[in-house]
């Protein structure tokens, strides 16, 4: 026995080590077919899908990672990345894998990863911050974590009323340019959106950005744990889950008005009308191609009245993009073009469910496209109407026979433009019927993000529903009714008198 006890007890003690190379090799199969088309062969984000994505693809060679739950500037924990891989992350090109790799798969692949920088090897991950002592979700700690907001200058970046409008270009640590969340649209955050996540990113900043740590107390911009609680509860609060796209949702529904409808985007009247978002995605179809897009859904409310019909198209949007502009100009990442937003029908509606190819109709199928741009600097804003029967074949035309108009206005970090046409307009515009399904779509052009002519993000075909206004039939018919009711028991009641009042004839005896 004792022969073999030298043997056994090297088995033992590499046992670990071949354990954790075997998860190596298991994590790098699982690289290699899922991960590195975007991340590249050597963990450098330099996929060859990566010139294509915006945010970039992780670069794992640096050993940064945005999303963690461990103190300060140290490294994340395995859970950490786990967690990256299993959920995701929203608003990038990075899916959930929790469907497509088990658990083992998952925790094989964080080990392979890991490899890609030696840090690992020299440093271990921080201590997890704790989470006692969450505040309750009252008002009164939103509004302390505004003034919290105010004192913090959290305004500088995600803007005065949270949609991501900075006042200062930002970067991240590699050079690249990077817009600040959008705090009203909480679907997007990347790190998760319970307040619990945003007390995390808080307290341990993210990464490689411009947004900093502040829950080290040792730094003079600290905030205490309880202003952090409370910017959370704030942040919470600012969410419009109105406005978040439903993808189960594909009709406008038009509303009925009296008394005129008003040109202004910010008119109280609008506030009647029911809101539905939709989610734009990249047009990727015809040269040039968009692939990084940064507006991503439109706000669409709709209102008619007896000679009108009219459209209010939200989107938010870090800049108000209009060329010549010193001080967007300064904050664009490329050459800045106008920004822009389009309204397409089809010029016919059959009576069937058939709509017109999306992309700007065909020669057997005609559109209809309400156009708005925001202008030049010393320019102002401008609306057109095209008819087109596929792309390049645009043939602008007069929007006066048409009663056509358009105005548009920025403000805290979102555009609002109004569209306005007469219902029946003049030869080739299509018609707005009450009840009847009209197909409808939407584009957008960010002029920050160099977007201008086929470099642009759009909708689906959705549908425009001006729902019957309240008809005299309605109101009267029920009054119509009782009169005809009350008339026909008169005139029985009136025919059983006259009958009473006859002479009747003798019985006989």
């Amino acid at each position: 026995m004792r022969h073999f006890a030298f043997p056994l007890v090297f088995l033992l003690a590499h046992a670990p080590a071949a354990s954790a190379f075997a998860d190596v090799e298991a994590g790098r199969v699982v690289y290699e077919r899922w991960c590195a088309l975007c991340h590249g062969q050597k963990g450098d984000g330099n996929g060859p899908a990566a010139s294509f994505l915006m945010p970039k693809p992780r670069d794992f060679t640096v050993g940064v990672y945005k999303y963690k739950s461990t103190e300060g500037n140290s490294l994340p924990s395995d859970e950490d990345i786990a967690r990256r891989v299993a959920e995701g992350m929203l608003g990038t090109a990075m899916p959930g894998w929790k469907d497509v790799l088990n658990e083992a798969d998952r925790r094989q692949v964080v080990t392979f990863i890991k490899k890609f920088s030696d840090i690992f090897e020299f440093e271990k991950p921080g201590q997890a911050i704790s989470l006692a002592g969450q505040l309750s979700g009252s008002p009164q700690a939103a509004d302390a974590g505004r003034e919290v907001y105010r004192k913090a200058k959290c305004f500088e970046c995600h803007g005065d009323t949270g949609k991501g409008n900075p006042s200062k270009k930002l970067k991240d640590d590699w050079g690249e340019p990077i817009w600040p969340r959008n705090l009203t649209k909480p679907w997007t955050f990347r790190g998760g959106s319970d307040v619990k996540d945003i007390y995390t990113r808080l307290t341990v900043g993210i990464p490689g950005t411009p947004m900093p740590v502040f829950g080290d107390s040792g730094k003079p911009d600290a905030l205490s744990a309880d202003e952090r609680w409370s910017v959370a509860h704030y942040v919470v609060s600012l969410a419009d889950p109105a406005r978040r796209p439903n993808p189960g949702a594909n009709v406008i529904k038009g509303v009925y008005h009296t008394g005129g409808i008003a040109a202004e985007p910010s008119a109280p009247v609008w506030r009647d009308a029911p809101t539905v978002s939709f989610r734009l995605a990249p047009q990727i179809i015809a040269a040039d191609r968009l692939f990084t897009p940064i507006v991503d859904q439109v706000t669409v409310r709709a209102l008619y009245d007896e000679k009108e019909v009219a459209l209010l198209v939200e989107w938010d949007d870090p800049t108000p993009s209009r060329p010549g502009d010193k001080a967007q100009k300064a904050l664009a990442p490329a050459e800045m073009f106008e920004d822009a937003v389009a309204v397409q029908f089809p010029a016919a509606v059959g009576e069937g469910l058939e709509k017109p190819y999306f992309g700007h109709g065909d020669a057997a199928n005609p559109v209809n496209v309400w156009y708005w741009r925001a202008g030049r600097a010393d320019a102002g804003a401008a609306y057109a109407m095209f008819d087109m029967r596929g792309a390049g074949t645009r043939v602008q035309r007069d929007p006066v026979p048409s009663g056509f108009s358009a105005r548009g206005e920025y403000k805290d970090g979102t555009w609002r433009v109004v569209f306005r046409r007469a219902r029946y307009g003049g030869d080739g515009d299509v018609l707005f019927d009450s009840g009847r399904l009209l197909p409808i779509a939407f584009a957008n052009w960010e002029g920050s993000n160099g977007e201008r002519g086929s470099k642009h993000t759009l909708t689906r075909w959705v549908w425009l529903w001006l729902e019957p206004p309240p008809s005299l039939k309605t109101v009267y018919v029920p009054v119509a009714v009782v009169a005809l009711l009350a008339g026909g028991l008169l005139g029985v009641s009136a025919r059983m008198r006259r009958a009473s009042e006859r002479p009747q004839p003798e019985k006989e005896t």
